[in-house]
């Protein structure tokens, strides 16, 4: 797989949970068996269940962990099926299957730097420029001025990926090669994606690895030093682990569709990418985080859950991603994708819920169980509202969400059509006035008129998150 494809997957997967798949609803649904259609996945569901939905019909292993009700729940599926279920899937055992994680691992470089914010050693407002100075020579005036801040919660203007990184060779191949002095050189020439920071949040590993190779040089250490001993020692996280040594052979083979993968060894950037690690491992993770300041990681776990940002429609923590509003119920999660895996983890505290969901094939559809999950701590109106069919026309045009992204909204057999960017249209089922749902994904759309009673905007509410977007135009009209 080369870089192009591999950043985009990186964008879509590991950055979204609202509206990346708007309108492939109907597709997501189509994912999901009859029985699990009847039976709504949640947190409270069998994780047998939930690994089932979440592998579909791709090669390789999913192993699905969830606490509900104070306890913790093992499930898996596989392709195919081993002749005997392994008993440690369901203990919790030491010898669980191992993964990578991809970019769940951010959320320890995360934890690492809330943890040195709690103790004073480090402020959100500390920029490049003055921890590397006289460490990184030739960084242009808009890199230095890049904040710890922006550099967490992806507002920083950092590319996904920096020179270096090229459609040459395989990307597993340039990114266990790409070492430190490699990664400084190319900080020195990197151009932002703007003048000058803070930007709209755009995903960015390499910003992401900026970070963690700044806390090592600041405690003059490696990255995975810092983890072992601030977050896996403490925790008794013993099968969380960049380097495998002899867990090697407990790996689950990697796949991406019906074709095994390579491991993803990293240098550099291992602290947006390069942690293994087990459900169980991760499970005990969970609970640390949601132990919050009592808990063995100290002040520093609800600290890493404070939203800093705005980010995609919501928030975003200490590279934690945070849907739901405050006061209210809020999620935190973040995924993961690396050649041959792909990683779910999400938080509830207030129902004390958590779940990880790992998978040794890079395409299995775990965005289905996600979307269910949003759909269940999130509800949206889904009874159908008559309406006059005439009305329909107020709402056809162009609406303009992002620079690069719009939602145009059509007629067609009495059915109001909307379109993201570059997708194709799915019908709106209309509940209420100037309200409409995709109900396959639990979205609901809600029209903004002004004064004059003109429809002038739009809003799309889903799993948590509202992204709003004005009208620019009229969109061209659809046939019958």
């Amino acid at each position: 797989m080369r870089l192009m494809p591999h950043a985009l997957l990186y964008r879509s997967w590991l950055a979204a949970w609202l509206f990346v798949p708007l309108l492939a609803g109907n597709a997501l649904a189509q994912l999901q068996p009859p029985q699990q259609q009847q039976q709504p996945l949640t947190l409270a569901s069998d994780p047998a269940v939930l690994a089932k939905a979440a592998l579909g019909t791709e090669r390789g292993t999913m192993v699905v962990g969830t606490l509900h009700d104070g306890q913790v729940a093992y499930g898996a599926a596989y392709n195919p099926e081993p002749p005997s279920q392994p008993r440690a899937i369901a203990s919790g055992s030491a010898e669980q299957p191992m993964f990578e994680i991809g970019s769940v691992t951010k959320v320890f470089t995360g934890l690492l730097l809330a943890q040195a914010v709690q103790r004073g050693d480090l402020k959100l407002d500390d920029t490049v420029g003055r921890l590397l100075a006289g460490k990184v020579d030739g960084l242009s005036p808009a890199v230095a001025s890049v904040t710890l801040r922006q550099l967490v919660t992806h507002t920083g203007c950092m590319p996904v990926m920096a020179d270096g990184v090229t459609g040459g060779a395989p990307l597993v191949e340039q990114f266990h090669a790409y070492d430190k002095a490699m990664f400084w050189a190319a900080l020195a020439r990197i151009r932002l994606t703007a003048a000058a920071p803070p930007c709209e949040g755009a995903y960015s590993n390499f910003g992401m690895a900026l970070l963690g190779q700044l806390l090592a040089e600041h405690y003059d250490t490696s990255w995975g030093e810092l983890v072992r001993a601030r977050i896996t020692e403490p925790l008794g996280m013993n099968d969380t682990v960049i380097t495998l040594g002899d867990k090697a052979s407990r790996m689950a083979p990697a796949f991406s569709g019906d074709r095994r993968q390579p491991l993803f060894d990293m240098q550099a950037y291992a602290p947006a990418s390069a942690l293994r690690s087990t459900a169980a491992d991760m499970m005990t993770f969970s609970r640390a985080i949601l132990a919050g300041a009592g808990g063995l990681l100290g002040p520093a776990a609800a600290r890493m859950l404070t939203p800093l940002a705005r980010y995609e429609g919501a928030e975003i923590g200490y590279a934690v991603m945070v849907r739901g509003s405050e006061g209210g119920r809020r999620t935190y999660y973040h995924a993961g994708v690396t050649e041959g895996y792909r990683t779910l983890w999400l938080l509830a505290p207030d129902t004390g819920e958590a779940m990880i969901v790992l998978s040794s094939n890079a395409r299995a559809p775990m965005q289905s169980v996600m979307l269910a999950i949003g759909k269940s701590r999130y509800p949206v109106p889904t009874a159908e509202v008559p309406i006059d069919a005439k009305r329909l026309d107020e709402y056809r045009g162009e609406y303009r969400v992002t620079r690069n992204k719009s939602l145009s909204f059509t007629v067609r057999s009495g059915r109001l059509l909307v379109r993201e960017t570059g997708r194709g249209y799915s019908a709106l089922t209309p509940t209420g006035n100037d309200r409409f749902a995709v109900t396959a994904i639990g979205a609901q759309v809600m029209f903004r008129r002004d004064a004059a009673n003109a429809v002038v905007g739009v809003s799309l509410a889903q799993g948590g998150s509202q992204l709003d977007a004005r009208r620019v135009g009229d969109a061209a009209v659809q046939p019958e």
